[in-house]
């Protein structure tokens, strides 16, 4: 029997792109079941990976008929792609899949902080009524969105705010020189420094590390924001909670942590000027089900002796 490992609860649609495939056995190891996804993981051929594991160089050395490894999602750095190249194991990945949730999470997100949402709610609840004459809230219609890294979710957020708010779209991307409708700047620090909200849409890499740090968050504006639904290791949270609790810029809002969950002594959590959500940006059932059924068929394609659709590690067929 051909073992596969889901770590997503599957619909009966994703399902039955497996039904047709002979000789296979599929085991659910959702979140938190270490000890079950640390057996299993010994003679499974594939793997549907969502964000509860982590295959590291350990795990891949222990998985000695693993073929695949297909992520519910764009991200792969809970995966040792060269670990899994050096081994032969194919790492897919679903790009599109979520694209239009997190940059509709994006949008929300920057409305919430602009507008106080969460401390206009909150006060209310106590009997504070007079919060609304507090003056902390901003209009968005004009203002300029810097994007950081303007691939396809960028490009979502752009195209939207553009359409909703009348915004002017700046942004940087190393491996992008022009895009219609937003004026790429080759240094990063332009971007920081004109921005009223700067919205990072890039992996987490060795380069990324804590790019957004002491330095670029210096470069902001008192009166701008910083959005992030990318990856959490790509902000330093300790330089970001001192910016924010020194009033150096207006606010923040993170769907991403460094470690996840954060831990109670993270700063970010006793602050008023931060929004913070549990990574969420990509679970909307619209999207779970569209990324499940990605990284689902790029296994059943797999399976089929056919080459999937999106393979992170190309390199190694």
């Amino acid at each position: 029997m051909r073992k596969i490992i889901l770590t997503k609860k599957l619909n009966e649609k994703n399902y039955q792109l497996l039904q047709d495939i002979n000789d296979i056995e599929t085991v659910y190891v959702l979140d938190g079941n270490e000890e079950a996804f640390n057996e299993h993981i010994k003679d499974a051929e594939a793997i549907l990976l969502s964000t509860a594991y982590k295959m590291t160089r350990e795990v891949i050395d222990n998985a000695k008929n693993l073929k695949v490894i297909s992520r519910t999602g764009a991200g792969v750095d809970n995966v040792d792609v060269e670990a899994a190249s050096e081994k032969g194991i194919l790492v897919l990945n679903t790009p599109t899949a979520n694209s239009i949730s997190v940059a509709e999470h994006t949008i929300t997100l920057i409305l919430a902080i602009t507008k106080q949402i969460i401390m206009y709610d909150s006060n209310l609840r106590d009997g504070n009524f007079k919060i609304r004459r507090s003056g902390k809230t901003r209009d968005i219609d004009g203002k300029t969105l810097g994007l950081i890294g303007c691939g396809r979710i960028g490009q979502f957020v752009a195209n939207k705010c553009k359409a909703a708010f009348g915004m002017e779209v700046i942004g940087y991307d190393p491996y992008i020189k022009e895009l219609p409708g937003i004026l790429i700047y080759e240094d990063i620090e332009e971007v920081f420094k004109r921005a009223d909200y700067i919205s990072l849409h890039l992996p987490l890499t060795s380069e990324t590390k804590n790019l957004v740090g002491e330095r670029l968050l210096g470069l902001m504006k008192p009166t701008s924001y910083l959005v992030n639904t990318a990856r959490g290791g790509i902000v330093d949270e300790y330089a970001l909670a001192e910016k924010l609790k020194n009033e150096e810029i207006a606010g923040a809002a993170l769907d991403v942590f460094e470690t996840e969950p954060p831990g109670m002594d993270n700063p970010l959590l006793q602050l008023k000027n931060v929004i913070l959500t549990p990574h969420s940006a990509a679970l909307s059932k619209e999207c779970s089900d569209r990324v499940a059924y990605e990284a689902t068929l790029g296994i059943a394609d797999y399976l089929k002796g056919n080459t999937p659709k999106f393979i992170v590690n190309k390199s190694i067929l």
